[in-house]
């Protein structure tokens, strides 16, 4: 009996002991909160703004708190004190520009800690240090004469008083982004070229420097300049049967949409929505240029080539004598001999080399600073992609596939989101005035 009892006596001993222990796990656990921030931060401005995460794996969080310190002074970003266990993950989203909040400029130090509910209250804590910054950049503009034509180019070069998360010239809505000269420099100068729209006036275009520091603080500035007055031709195209009949099966051979409609509503399409989705495919070509001058002197035309079509014809496409659609001409049409030599017309990189609907097999080149010059309608291309090129290496050979009535070159330069008039980088004269006497590029 008493063996029995010894036996018993002995198993709830265990079992206390078992539970004590699990309790004191519980209460005693030596799991530490966990802070994650989510980015790396080092300048903080009036629009700042951080998201902090705060977890517990035990029996969750008690306390968390989030401060900023300068000269021992601390100010409470956000904080959420908890009444009982269960919450393991919090994320506070902090903002700078709060009432009452007012960090001077300078060095501070983000303090950030998380308390849990063991009974040891483990805590966690971190540090980061900033630089609290409210002043926006100062922009000062360092080229006076910005004279530009409808569809031309212009260069601009500005100093800023620091340095800068992002910078350009904005044409309207559309950004030019700038180029350092040197990006070490503690009051960096940059160069943009920038263009503006074919139907671009006065009245019509709004031109600025743009710029956005690291603390996110952002300055606009104006600048004078001056649009010229130009106009371009109107032409009226008509559409014959045989026309669409010999040009329309390379497309619908190539976009399923196309198989069973006639050759006048495939070149619709092809003139609208193909054009539009190929406009967008070379503006993803030529989102990234090399940030130098790659290019010396004028560019080169295409030797002993008539010019077919102008840069900025509006043209008004007609069947039957009823206007059936139209578009703006974006290039040069230049003719020569079938199957002429196409050089490129200036130093640079190769950006695209291949077919795209409506310009055929084609060639685009980095000029660098956001200028490309283009080659479409090609018959065949001799160059690689990210192959460097010198002026007049040749790159293939002129021919008439894509939206092409002929054999010709349709040649085009881009600058930014558009293309401009290649008549003016033709021009040595023009390039000197506008661009190389303003400033050495980088």
């Amino acid at each position: 009996m008493r063996t029995w009892i010894r036996y018993v006596t002995g198993i709830v001993v265990a079992l206390v002991l078992v539970l004590g222990g699990w309790q004191a796990s519980i209460h005693l656990e030596g799991k530490i909160p966990k802070i994650v921030v989510s980015e790396e931060v080092r300048y903080l401005g009036p629009e700042s703004a951080l998201s902090v995460s705060f977890s517990d794996e035990g029996r969750g969080l008690r306390q968390i708190t989030a401060f900023i310190e300068q000269n021992g002074k601390r100010q409470l970003l956000g904080g959420m004190n908890f009444p009982a266990p269960g919450t393991t993950q919090k994320t506070l989203r902090l903002a700078f520009d709060q009432p009452g909040l007012d960090p001077a400029e300078g060095p501070a130090r983000l303090l950030f800690s998380a308390v849990d509910y063991s009974f040891r209250k483990n805590e966690t804590s971190m540090v980061m240090d900033v630089v609290v910054d409210h002043t926006p950049p100062g922009i000062s503009t360092m080229t006076s004469a910005h004279y530009i034509n409808p569809g031309g180019s212009c260069l601009i070069v500005y100093r800023l008083s620091e340095t800068v998360d992002t910078t350009g010239v904005m044409v309207n809505e559309t950004f030019f982004p700038g180029y350092p000269f040197d990006p070490a420099e503690e009051q960096p100068r940059y160069a943009v070229l920038f263009s503006i729209p074919v139907d671009a006036t006065g009245n019509t275009v709004k031109l600025g420097i743009t710029a956005r520091d690291r603390a996110g603080n952002e300055a606009f500035s104006t600048f004078h300049y001056h649009v010229r007055t130009k106009t371009f031709r109107d032409r009226t195209l008509d559409l014959s049967d045989r026309f669409l009949e010999s040009l329309m099966p390379e497309f619908t051979s190539r976009i399923p949409a196309l198989k069973n409609v006639s050759p006048l509503d495939a070149f619709i399409y092809v003139n609208e929505v193909l054009r539009e989705e190929n406009d967008r495919e070379i503006q993803k070509i030529c989102s990234r240029s090399e940030p130098r001058k790659l290019w010396e002197g004028r560019f080169l035309r295409m030797s002993n080539a008539a010019t077919m079509a102008g840069f900025g014809d509006r043209r008004t496409y007609t069947y039957n004598g009823r206007p059936v659609t139209g578009s703006l001409h974006d290039g040069i049409d230049l003719a020569s001999t079938i199957n002429a030599v196409v050089e490129a017309s200036n130093s640079g990189i190769v950006a695209y080399r291949g077919y795209l609907g409506i310009y055929g097999n084609m060639v685009v080149i980095d000029h660098g600073l956001g200028l490309f010059s283009f080659y479409a309608h090609l018959s065949s291309i001799t160059v690689e992609k990210g192959e460097c090129v010198e002026k007049g290496h040749p790159i293939g050979r002129s021919g008439m596939t894509g939206l092409a009535g002929g054999d010709h070159l349709h040649f085009g330069i881009y600058l930014g989101t558009q293309f401009v008039n290649p008549v003016e980088w033709w021009d040595q004269g023009w390039i000197n005035d506008n661009i190389l006497n303003k400033a050495a590029l980088p």
